[in-house]
């Protein structure tokens, strides 16, 4: 236990003299007093260990704040049960059927779907007869632009 309120001492100590030590050195160029190249250096490695200091800290409380988000989704949680208790009649809800069209009928499309890949092949260089190319289904597909890459 001794050797732990050494040590927290001795770190107290050291930032004392960080902290303290920038302040002197600007106290010591108002006053007009020129300063070896040793003070210098030694002033601005102090300001540099201040700074990386105050980043870290800076680092350690962002860090901290992050790590708190995972208690948000378990506020909102018991936040919406409180609120969700009290309500005691439920509505029955009507579905509505939307009647599906269906695409394999369409011969306009399937006209269009036919020449589009005749024009493709013949661009290819590919020589395909128009009565060879048969449409034999057309579905829509229900998915995104990000799932089809």
């Amino acid at each position: 236990m001794k050797n732990i309120k050494k040590m927290a001492g001795a770190a107290s100590g050291i930032l004392g003299v960080i902290l303290a030590s920038p302040l002197t050195a600007v106290a010591a160029t108002e006053a007009g007093e020129k300063k070896s190249l040793g003070e210098t250096m030694m002033t601005a490695l102090l300001n540099t260990v201040m700074g990386i200091c105050i980043v870290f800290c800076a680092l350690v409380l962002i860090a901290w704040i992050i790590s708190l988000f995972k208690y948000i989704n378990k506020f909102e949680a018991n936040r919406a049960a409180k609120t969700a208790a009290p309500v005691a009649s439920v509505v029955p809800v009507l579905e509505e059927t939307v009647p599906e069209e269906e695409l394999s009928d369409d011969l306009e499309l399937v006209a269009v779907i036919t020449a589009a890949v005749h024009a493709y092949e013949e661009a290819s260089g590919n020589d395909v007869p128009a009565g060879e190319l048969v449409v034999r289904s057309i579905r829509k597909v229900g998915r995104t632009k990000w799932q089809n890459a």
